[in-house]
């Protein structure tokens, strides 16, 4: 199948999803999506090579999020175990343009892109339409980014800052911390979040609560804290306690005027916890900052193909200033 279309990708610890994306005045089409699980192939170019077997697709170019620090040609996705080399994505590609980025960069170029049905408000607020925006959230890691609005579109700044230290501020957040620093490791926001630190967070939760460790799936977790159940509630609230910290955190960084967006799997499970008054409340208690960050809209991304949709806009955005 040729066409003018570039191949999408969205490359994450868990899964890996292609499209093909069509560009008109600005605007991105997708096709249906592909999604496989990464655990189902050796390497990256497996899965690549298997997407343009079973669609026939010859696209002009590619942009790829991928969840890894994209600073050369070889890229180490550390939550899949791939080194994706870029040199052997172009010439698959045969002189297409490639244009690859941290899986967060791209999801956070979607965010200005999507219409209500792909964002679900979690606290109203005031947008700025010229303001800075901040984009971050728990799925398999913890993805962070920040967008700025420029004459000529968006500019995306992207990071590794799910790594930063998890900040404990009530006496079980405390008691948590020591007990997974005894275990040896730096405890981070993406521990304590996110999919990667799912067991090692949920045993110590245990410990600290002096309750014998149960091993309840990361489902199984959300459907008790549904439930009631007391140690389940406690988890889901301590993770999104986490997650809204690190996220007024982000956005007292860049005065987030143009909005918060919250994204990533383990966010969406969330839900029922983010916008409880105390987790909204570890969002804009900042002394005298406050009022600032109580007018910031926070939504959450909700539309499956963000991060294809933002890995498009990134092409083109290249492909107009030669920069991202």
């Amino acid at each position: 199948m040729t066409s003018d279309a570039i191949l999408v990708g969205d490359v994450g610890g868990t899964n890996v999803r292609f499209a093909l994306a069509y560009a008109s005045d600005g605007r991105i089409t997708l096709s249906e999506i592909w999604k496989r699980a990464g655990a189902d192939f050796p390497e990256f170019n497996d899965a690549l090579d298997a997407f343009l077997s079973e669609t026939g697709a010859r696209p002009a170019g590619a942009s790829l999020g991928l969840a890894g620090v994209v600073a050369s040609d070889h890229v180490n996705l550390l939550n899949r175990g791939w080194i994706v080399d870029l040199a052997a994505v172009r010439a698959r590609l045969k002189g297409g343009r490639l244009t690859a980025a941290n899986d967060f960069i791209a999801m956070a170029r979607a965010a200005p892109e999507l219409d209500a049905d792909g964002l679900e408000p979690i606290r109203s607020g005031k947008r700025d339409p010229r303001g800075s925006a901040a984009v971050g959230g728990p799925g398999t890691g913890f993805g962070i980014a920040i967008l700025r609005r420029i004459a000529r579109g968006w500019v995306v700044a992207g990071g590794e800052g799910g790594h930063q230290a998890f900040a404990p501020q009530t006496p079980l957040e405390w008691e948590l911390a020591e007990a997974m620093r005894r275990r040896g490791v730096d405890v981070s926001n993406e521990l304590v979040a996110a999919g990667a630190g799912f067991e090692l967070t949920r045993d110590c939760l245990a410990e600290v609560m002096g309750l014998r460790a149960r091993a309840m799936s990361p489902r199984e977790v959300i459907a008790a804290g549904l439930e009631g159940d007391a140690f389940a509630s406690a988890f889901c609230r301590l993770r999104a306690a986490t997650v809204m910290t690190a996220m007024g955190n982000l956005a007292l960084i860049c005065n987030a005027s143009g909005g918060v967006y919250i994204a990533g799997g383990v966010a969406r499970h969330l839900a029922p916890w983010l916008d409880e008054p105390e987790a909204l409340a570890r969002f804009h208690n900042r002394g005298p900052h406050t009022p600032l960050l109580e007018t910031f809209p926070i939504n959450m991304i909700v539309s499956d193909a963000a991060p294809l949709l933002g890995a498009a806009h990134l092409w083109l955005d290249e492909g107009e200033r030669g920069w991202l």
